[in-house]
């Protein structure tokens, strides 16, 4: 049966891989955004700005980069920025189904959370202040995106802290350039399996000095049930409606007399506790309106999720709603000072928070039913209230024609929330309405009759639960242009009023072979600034760490550009090291090491069909190996290896046959040493599309701290392919999208430390699914039109 199933998987991919090279192209029409075909010349001279900060080609971008234009998102029928991560080289991505969107690790870095990606919106940074975290998932409209700048390797010179892994830079569209004089409304509407409703819609208008850009979505969904998942036996109702685990969480017999058939169980927003429930809100908006030199900007967006099957269901009730939200307000100022000179200053205003419900039942006992059982229940409230200001400058220096100078300076003050505001918890958590009376109050036994529900969270963050904290940087930048030669190189000094100073250096040379053959050389690195959650923000089940020190990593790159007549390629090989690692248990503990190489390709032929436009298409694969100095001994439950501060205790201590101390060398886990994505795009007639698009991720070890990995049991590989079929049936173009359109039955890793197990006879050994079961077949139909 495993035969087979891998020979259909090989069976597509040899179909799709023999249409990218044997194939022809799209036609387009010049209604809506007009799907431009862009000349492979063209597409290395795009425009980018996230290598430098300063505008350059994509040939003269010291960085490997993928661009994600406004056509690739429509002609894939992309509705969200999550599918378009997952389909990026060089991500390993988890899909929770579950709070956070896409969890995706970039060039083999595995983390609690996407925390080392930098997240820009017209280069401003949306990572969330307290987590740290990009947010993947339904929360930015697309419909006003002119383009995604992807690019790989630390950027600490430009950017300072947190440009880490690499960065994800969405730029809009600006109806300055695209509706000079004129107004436009620009709607799309989406609506797909799992009651799934979206609507994006885009605005903006031009008279002279005067221009206005707004573009919004919001999203909703009941999300995917557990009979549209792969099978896991902690995703479950028989466990969610277990009394013997959840007692008077989903039978409260105070209430009983008020609901007699079902004892009114307790609920969250719409949810009752007691059976698999997941509803999904966001809502996301960008905006700015601009005059003469003056940019008044909002970047807001705020997402509402349930759990699903992220943590197991002996454990946490899904259907409890938790939120995530940012708002910023900006003011850009560009001051051409002559024709040389050019300043450009950003003040900014942030606040974000996250929080909502947490419905838990900590075993007490390994049994699953019957008088064995012990549970320790809560349902509580959380809550986190996080703000900013940043004053920002930048320069660019026309020195001559050959040499350009840059830099800039950077101020932001912060008031970050320390441990979570936790209510009707535990008697040791932070909680801003108790009293040393009610401290713990919440807390009941799964044999209780009724559990008591305490006071919800305060409006406002005590003082004394808040920590002000102060970023300031400087840098410089030159980048000449001798002959054949662009030599670009920078330097950053950083410091943090917590954890010190850090400089940063970065260079490049790039060497051009001829008009079609380019090598770039590039060295680069970054810090990584520990997230406030894992500094202050923990409780009984997680540990936090108030002396973290800063990750470091170092990199060296080289890349070959390449043009051919219907090619461009574009490969890179690197390594890189990764020093005073942060784990998920909020400690500095040793280092890690990553070679990979990427292969972006992208494709164009003239096609087959009579009068239709060029067959297009691109083709990426990935290899990448990751490895720890520290490993995880599951018989002793403990971390080992070098870089662990106790390693010598745990020596002295264990009846163990290797030293504790020794670098472990160790394969990191949870990243695919080979992957390929691919697409191809066919236009049929000037009205008709049909693009198809592939993943292949192959078998891989888990995560060094997941349960399953004492059982070297690993992710098997999976395929998945999509469809999207656009038709232009004017004034509406019509798209119809297939997701996973050959069911394929598969998981991906679990996240944090994915430490449950797959013994579904007892209870889970962890708060998170080793494994996360993936939606079947679905489907979304998407109605554009333009005003």
């Amino acid at each position: 049966m495993a035969q087979k199933h891998r020979r259909k998987k090989l069976s597509v991919l040899l179909l799709l891989s023999t249409a990218l090279v044997t194939s022809t192209s799209f036609a387009q029409s010049q209604y809506l955004d007009t799907l431009l075909n862009l000349s492979l010349e063209d597409l290395l001279n795009v425009t980018v700005s996230s290598a430098s900060g300063v505008e350059e080609t994509l040939r003269d971008a010291p960085a490997a980069m993928v661009i994600i234009s406004s056509t690739d998102i429509k002609q894939r029928g992309y509705t969200s920025i999550d599918e378009i991560i997952v389909d990026l080289p060089g991500f390993d991505s988890t899909v929770t189904n579950g709070n956070g969107g896409v969890i995706t690790y970039q060039r083999g870095y595995r983390t609690p959370l996407t925390q080392r990606t930098l997240m820009l919106v017209n280069g401003i940074v949306d990572n969330h202040l307290w987590y740290q975290e990009a947010t993947l998932s339904k929360n930015y409209p697309l419909s006003n995106i002119d383009r995604i700048e992807v690019l790989y390797g630390p950027a600490g010179a430009v950017y300072g802290p947190n440009a880490f892994l690499g960065i994800i830079n969405v730029i809009t569209l600006d109806a300055k350039d695209t509706h000079p004089n004129d107004d436009f409304i620009k709607v799309n509407i989406q609506s797909g399996s799992y009651d799934s409703q979206s609507v994006d819609l885009t605005a903006g208008g031009n008279r002279d000095d005067f221009t206005y850009n707004f573009s919004a979505k919001y999203y909703t969904s009941d999300e995917a049930g557990i009979d549209d998942l792969s099978s896991w036996g902690f995703v479950s109702n028989d466990l969610l409606s277990n009394r013997d685990i959840w007692g008077p969480v989903i039978y409260d017999t105070a209430l009983a007399n008020n609901c007699i058939e079902d004892g009114c169980p307790h609920s969250s927003g719409n949810s009752n506790f007691g059976s698999y429930q997941d509803p999904q809100k966001e809502w996301g908006i960008l905006a700015d309106v601009s005059f003469k030199h003056f940019t008044l900007g909002l970047i807001m967006w705020d997402m509402r999720h349930g759990w699903g099957p992220q943590y197991p269901h002996d454990r946490a009730q899904p259907g409890a709603e938790w939120y995530r939200n940012s708002q910023q307000l900006y003011l850009r100022h560009k001051t051409p000072i002559n024709e040389k000179l050019e300043i450009n200053t950003l003040m900014l205003g942030r606040t974000s928070g996250n929080g909502g419900y947490w419905v838990e039942s900590f075993p007490g006992s390994d049994a699953l039913s019957g008088p064995d059982v012990l549970s320790y229940l809560t349902i509580s409230d959380w809550r986190t209230s996080n703000k900013s200001w940043l004053f920002k400058q930048d320069y660019e220096y026309d020195y001559s024609d050959t040499l350009k100078i840059s830099g800039g300076i950077k101020y932001e003050s912060k008031e970050l929330t320390k441990a979570y505001d936790a209510c009707s918890y535990y008697a040791e958590a932070f909680c801003s309405s108790d009293t040393p009376e009610t401290a713990g109050n919440g807390v009941a036994l799964n044999t209780d009759s009724t559990i008591d529900i305490q006071p919800n969270t305060l409006s406002r963050m005590p003082d004394e639960n808040l920590e002000k904290l102060t970023d300031k940087g400087a840098y410089a930048q030159a980048i000449w242009n001798i002959n054949d030669w662009r030599i670009n190189a920078g330097l950053r000094y950083d410091i943090n009023s917590l954890y010190g100073s850090t400089v940063n250096p970065r260079a490049s040379a790039i060497y051009y072979l001829s008009e079609k053959s380019t090598v770039k050389l590039l060295y680069g690195t970054a810090f990584q600034e520990p997230a406030p959650i894992q500094l202050w923000g923990g409780w009984s089940g997680r540990a936090a760490n108030p002396n973290l020190k800063p990750e470091k990593a170092e990199n060296l790159e080289l890349i070959y550009m390449y043009q051919q007549d219907n090619w461009l390629h574009d490969l890179s090989v690197f390594t890189a090291r990764y020093d005073d690692v942060i784990k998920e248990e909020a400690e500095n503990a040793g280092k890690r090491s990553t070679i990979g190489l990427e292969y972006r390709g992208k494709f164009q032929y003239p096609n087959f069909i009579d009068g239709a436009s060029n067959i297009t298409g691109h083709f990426y694969y990935t290899y990448t190996k990751s490895k720890s100095s520290v490993s995880y001994d599951h018989e002793q439950g403990l971390w080992v290896g070098k870089g662990i501060e106790n390693c010598q205790e745990i020596a002295e201590s264990n009846m163990i046959s290797y030293d504790p101390c020794d670098d472990m060398n160790a394969e990191l886990g949870d990243i695919s040493p080979h992957k390929i994505n691919a697409s191809i795009n066919i236009p049929i007639s000037e009205a008709l599309n049909v693009n198809v698009k592939a993943n292949w991720v192959a078998s891989k070890p888990l995560y060094l701290r997941n349960a399953l990995r004492a059982k070297n049991t690993k992710n098997e590989e999976y395929l998945t392919v999509d469809a999207n079929i656009i038709y232009l049936f004017e004034p509406l173009q019509i798209a119809f999208k297939v997701k996973n359109l050959f069911d394929e039955d598969y998981y991906h890793s679990g996240a944090e430390a994915a430490a449950s197990g797959d013994d579904f006879e007892h209870r889970s050994q962890g708060w998170a699914n080793s494994l996360i079961p993936q939606t079947g077949r679905n489907f979304m139909m998407s109605v554009s039109m333009l005003f």
